[in-house]
């Protein structure tokens, strides 16, 4: 079932900002982001853990953001996590109401990567901004 979670365009029209925090890059490739935000990939090549944050289902940008990312609606992708996280596939993203939270959780926490909004690209550091390559 994972293997049908493929994404359009893995936010390439710029629709969506991704970020990070000591991930060992400061670009990323469609593959790889497609990869880590399925679950497949679980570390950074720094060792890093990764950590998936995306917005809550309290947040009122959700359903963009996982339109963008996912392709899905809320509720479908709150059920793609859940099986994975009940299977011991992987461990479950960490979820946020507001895009502000995610930024300070960011921040503050090596290995995460977020995904937020690009009308709110102005709230996230430069430093921690991630550009997405075919």
């Amino acid at each position: 079932m994972a293997a049908l979670w493929m994404v359009s365009q893995w936010g390439m029209a710029q629709s969506v900002v991704y970020f990070g925090n000591d991930i060992g890059m400061s670009s990323i490739s469609n593959d790889k982001v497609q990869r880590v935000f399925t679950g497949k990939e679980t570390l950074w090549k720094n060792g890093k853990t990764v950590v998936i944050c995306l917005p809550g289902t309290k947040s009122p940008k959700a359903q963009e953001v996982f339109t963008k990312v996912y392709n899905k609606s809320v509720k479908e992708v709150q059920k793609f996590w859940l099986s994975l996280v009940f299977q011991g596939r992987a461990k479950s993203p960490v979820f946020f109401d507001t895009e502000q939270e995610m930024v300070d959780y960011v921040k503050r926490t090596p290995g995460a990567i977020g995904v937020i909004t690009a009308d709110k690209k102005s709230i996230v550091p430069s430093n921690l901004l991630i550009s997405v390559n075919n």
